[in-house]
């Protein structure tokens, strides 16, 4: 802690160097000294230190208890004791006790909320950082009573300490398929090496977090039919029963992961397709988060977000549980697996396309606009003064060594000229973040073998379905980049889709399936209830925020439906097209614990929702339409990127409305 009381974010400093973030089951298996001092060190801040030879357990600060660190993002809604603030900073009135301050929607009070803002992805960058020094801190001071315990094998433990970074899950990854959960986040117990280089069975810190006790605004959440009892659960709990007791269940948890492993895969490998050279601030705003303000009336690119794909993982593994509720999300111990990857992601991202980014706004025409996304933190009520925005926006509560906030712009990049973070990543497909591209066509030989890793591979897909005659513009019909050609009678089509964040009053997903029953893809609110306090989230419900998603529509199943249609292919046209595809898919509506709320049907031919059937039209969806775009291909250059050009909207999926399946979907 610094002398004014603050937890300065400066990573792993004290070890001089910046060392990889590794995947989890690497620094299980092949790091045990790194992977025990992890195992003792998540156990500490969870407050229930594992007794370990040779080693008196230091002081936890409060700052730095799971307690303090999880309650950042979300409840308790209360100043993190990591950053107390001024009299001077802390400009407003607030009072948890006063009635003025707590009752009112919005509340006063706005908590440290970023999610919905170009600030998704630079915000918890640092809070990654906050759990990892916590961690790194402690197992130096474990280390050195090692060594001087044990001298023979010192030097081990404090290498070993000094070289730890958080581990991630890479939840996109192929594997994902037949390994779709870790039990390293869910069995008893976890063997760790001990000194004289034994293996022992502990506890294992990842699989919960027990609360040493329940904060006063940990409520009962029930809304629409669902039911979480925050308020009596003692522990961090994945996918509950609506009981009282609650509990985890890991099948349905693995259940989740499995049917949605595709859909997210293609997701992730979409964000790598965004063209070079478009606009900076509005690609920055569409890949960094599910608002996407900037987004103009004629654009009809469907490529997602980092922040839409992150939100299907709170779903799969959360369900009705800790992780599934961004008020209780930071206390389940995965969350900082899973953004630590989602960081991951980002790193790869700005490392192919260092030119884009949130700058000062967005222009259209000559305007240039503000990002006016709330940033609600706590620093951000009522009547108080709003600060700095764009890049060099302040993220409360990250505070640097010399106590002013860390800033957007110093989150960026992992290269010797950046901001020091003292962490870097695991070499990828030949991308090491902490090292600049030597040249632009290096950066697109990475986006196109990134793209290809996470199963967004046009030109495989061409050549392995049977091709149908798609109709495409060719080169002379549409300017494409010089030496790039079309891949004739493909296209990729793509579901875009923009929900009510608040349609439910709490998480939901909607889902897409083919043939009714093999799930296409799945889009994921991340939504607190209606009551919550959190400034940003009311700013949002009161100017009808839209979540927007997309789906890539596999290229084997448009294939499969054009070739089962037994249309003739050689005068197959658009419409015909998407009117095949969009009457072989159906919707669903669900709740975070799986119950069905609404259905629809694709497709013009199918039969209108009767009268009295109906979802109330706050709950139905704003836009689930069908987009394609055409695929380019380099010439003579197999390692470069596809170029998408020619996007085209073309229909809704769901014209004969949608059917309310349970009465919450009915209430106005």
């Amino acid at each position: 802690m610094s002398d004014r009381g603050y937890y300065p974010i400066t990573g792993r400093k004290s070890t001089g160097a910046a060392f990889d973030r590794i995947p989890i089951d690497e620094l299980q298996n092949d790091h045990p000294y790194q992977w025990s001092l992890f195992v003792l060190g998540y156990a500490w801040i969870e407050n229930k230190p594992i007794p370990f030879p040779g080693v008196v357990q230091p002081p936890l600060q409060n700052a730095i208890s799971l307690m303090e660190i999880g309650g950042i993002h979300g409840k308790p809604y209360r100043e993190w004791a990591g950053d107390p603030r001024t009299s001077t900073e802390a400009q407003a009135d607030y009072d948890p006790n006063d009635k003025k301050d707590t009752n009112p929607v919005p509340s006063r009070f706005g908590g440290y909320c970023n999610h919905a803002s170009v600030t998704f992805p630079t915000w918890h960058r640092p809070y990654v950082m906050a759990i990892e020094q916590a961690i790194g801190d402690y197992a130096e001071n474990i280390a050195q009573q090692i060594a001087n315990s044990f001298p023979a094998e010192g030097p081990t433990w404090i290498d070993a300490a000094g070289q730890f970074r958080f581990p991630y899950w890479d939840w996109a990854d192929p594997k994902v398929d037949t390994e779709p959960f870790p039990s390293v986040f869910y069995t008893d117990e976890l063997s760790i090496m001990a000194t004289g280089g034994q293996m022992v069975d502990v506890p294992n810190p990842l699989a919960f977090y027990r609360f040493p006790y329940i904060p006063a605004d940990f409520t009962e959440e029930t809304a629409r039919g669902l039911t979480a009892y925050y308020n009596l659960w003692p522990q961090t709990f994945r996918h509950s029963d609506q009981t009282e007791e609650g509990n985890t269940n890991i099948d349905q948890v693995i259940a989740s992961i499995t049917a949605g492993a595709e859909d997210l895969r293609t997701r992730v490998g979409l964000l790598f397709t965004f063209p070079e050279d478009g606009d900076s601030s509005m690609t920055w705003d569409q890949f960094s988060n599910t608002l996407n303000e900037s987004r103009q009336p004629d654009d009809t690119t469907a490529i997602g977000s980092l922040e839409g794909v992150h939100n299907s993982i709170h779903s799969f593994v959360g369900g009705n549980g800790h992780m599934g509720h961004p008020d209780y999300a930071g206390f389940d111990p995965f969350f900082y697996f899973h953004h630590s990857n989602v960081d991951r992601i980002l790193a790869l991202w700005e490392w192919c396309y260092t030119d884009h980014w949130m700058n000062q706004g967005y222009t259209v025409g000559t305007t240039l606009n503000s990002w006016t996304q709330q940033s609600g933190t706590y620093a951000q009520v009522y009547n108080e003064r709003i600060v700095d925005e764009g890049e060099f926006g302040v993220l409360v509560p990250w505070r640097r060594e010399d106590g002013s906030y860390w800033t957007n712009n110093d989150t960026r990049f992992f290269t010797q000229d950046a901001y020091p973070k003292y962490y870097s990543y695991k070499e990828f497909l030949g991308v090491k973040v902490d090292i600049p591209a030597a040249s632009r066509q290096e950066q697109q030989e990475a986006r196109a073998s990134i793209a290809k890793y996470y199963s967004v591979d046009p030109q495989r897909s061409a050549r392995e379905t049977n091709r149908v005659e798609i109709p495409a513009p060719g080169v002379g019909e549409i300017s494409l980049p010089t030496n790039f050609t079309s891949i004739r009678g493909f296209r990729l089509f793509i579901i875009l889709i923009r929900l009510p964040e608040h349609a439910f009053g709490h998480s939901y997903d909607l889902r897409i399936y083919y043939k009714e029953t093999k799930l296409v893809g799945n889009v994921s609110v991340f939504a607190r209830p209606d009551n919550s306090p959190c400034k940003a989230c009311a700013y949002r419900r009161t100017n009808t925020a839209v979540v927007r998603g997309v789906i890539l529509i596999p290229p084997r199943i448009v294939n499969e439906i054009i070739v089962e249609s037994g249309i003739d292919r050689s005068t197959n046209t658009m419409e015909i097209t998407t009117e095949l595809i969009t009457s072989a898919l159906t919707g669903k509506l669900l709740d975070v614990s799986g119950k069905l709320l609404a259905s629809a049907k694709g497709g013009d031919s199918a039969e209108p929702v009767r009268d009295g059937e109906s979802a109330a039209e706050r709950v139905q969806p704003v836009e689930i339409s069908l987009v394609s775009s055409g695929v380019a291909e380099h010439v003579n250059d197999g390692k470069q990127p596809v170029c998408l050009f020619d996007w085209n909207s073309h229909k809704g999926l769901f014209p004969s409305g949608w059917k309310a399946e349970d009465v919450e979907a009915t209430k106005v």
